[in-house]
């Protein structure tokens, strides 16, 4: 009978004792997945050229998330085929978190128009880092003061744009279908501050940007906003109307969120690294003070809530295909 309780008591030791050691080890395991990440510079592309919104968020995050990261952070800009190229590359990069591309609902619509070879559902969300208005601009000298100028204005409109499924660009559509008046888009520009430059050299009436792309030019005189894309007007320019009060509340969905995304398949220990070090880095004093001068507005949401939002805005964006599809086949 003693043996047996001497047996007894032998098994649970051992049992405890490698469970110990398992814990220990598997622990080990996580906190090192950790520990050696990242051991080398990491790389944000961005898939326009240089001056637009994706490009000053990469740029002004990854100069202070390197502090955190403990590594370099280095922006690539990637522009071409209206961001798809640089959404390819990103999808295709290695799934070890060294390679990070910054998102918005467009890369979404642009796969929902034309058949890409990413799928916006299989990113890694890392966060959200800015949500912003958007705007509809025209040159500071233009006739135009609202939308109804545009209908009364007995000729088409012509719109510079560096992406078909750009928020702006899509806004623009709907609204141009609804209110009955002709939008010509002119194309190829290579990015945001591009598409402006052009409003500002008169090929153009209209151009659409966020606050950090179209700020400069304001600032200078050069051109003016004539409605707000989201759903409460703009510190920046409080006399600028909504959307919704223009009439379209709904369209207030594409004001601008831009997140941070790694290509699919990306472990959860390097997507907490690389989520704490976003989220520290949208709180840094620093960072603020340069996001201030930036026209950016910081909107901190963590890798799970990011994700939702994405999803959310495949199912949601949908409805907007046919919108686009029609200026697309012009």
């Amino acid at each position: 009978m003693g043996k047996m309780k001497i047996g007894v008591c032998l098994r649970i030791f051992i049992l405890i004792s490698l469970s110990l050691i398992l814990s220990h080890f598997f622990s080990e395991i996580s906190f090192g997945a950790s520990e050696d990440f990242p051991k080398k510079e990491v790389t944000i592309i961005v898939n326009f050229g240089p001056g637009g919104g994706r490009d000053t968020i990469a740029r002004g995050v990854g100069n202070t998330m390197s502090k955190y990261l403990g590594v370099p952070i280095v922006v690539m800009n990637t522009p071409g085929a209206g961001g798809a190229l640089g959404l390819t590359k990103l999808y295709n990069s290695a799934p070890d978190g060294y390679t990070l591309g910054i998102g918005v609902a467009a890369d979404i619509i642009l796969q929902i128009t034309e058949k890409q070879d990413y799928d916006s559902k299989r990113f890694t969300y890392i966060g959200n880092a800015q949500h912003s208005s958007d705007f509809l601009l025209v040159k500071s000298d233009s006739p135009f003061r609202s939308l109804k100028d545009f209908k009364t204005s007995g000729k088409p409109i012509k719109y510079s744009t560096f992406s078909f499924t750009a928020h702006d660009t899509v806004v623009s559509m709907v609204i141009a279908d609804r209110e009955g008046f002709p939008l010509v888009f002119v194309g190829g520009y290579q990015g945001a501050a591009a598409a402006l430059l052009g409003l500002i050299r008169g090929e153009v009436e209209l151009s659409g940007a966020a606050l950090s792309a179209a700020r400069p030019f304001v600032r200078s005189g050069q051109i003016r906003p004539i409605l707000t894309i989201d759903q409460k007007r703009s510190p920046d320019f409080p006399d600028t109307p909504t959307v919704g009060e223009a009439g379209y509340p709904e369209l207030a969905i594409f004001a601008l969120d831009f997140w941070f995304m790694a290509p699919p398949g990306v472990s959860k220990a390097r997507v907490q690294v690389l989520e704490d070090a976003l989220m520290k880095t949208l709180k840094d004093p620093e960072f603020l003070k340069w996001a201030k001068g930036a026209g950016v507005d910081p909107g901190p949401l963590g890798a799970q809530e990011t994700t939702k939002l994405a999803l959310s805005l495949v199912e949601f964006l949908e409805k907007y295909k046919t919108y686009i599809e029609k200026y697309m086949k012009k």
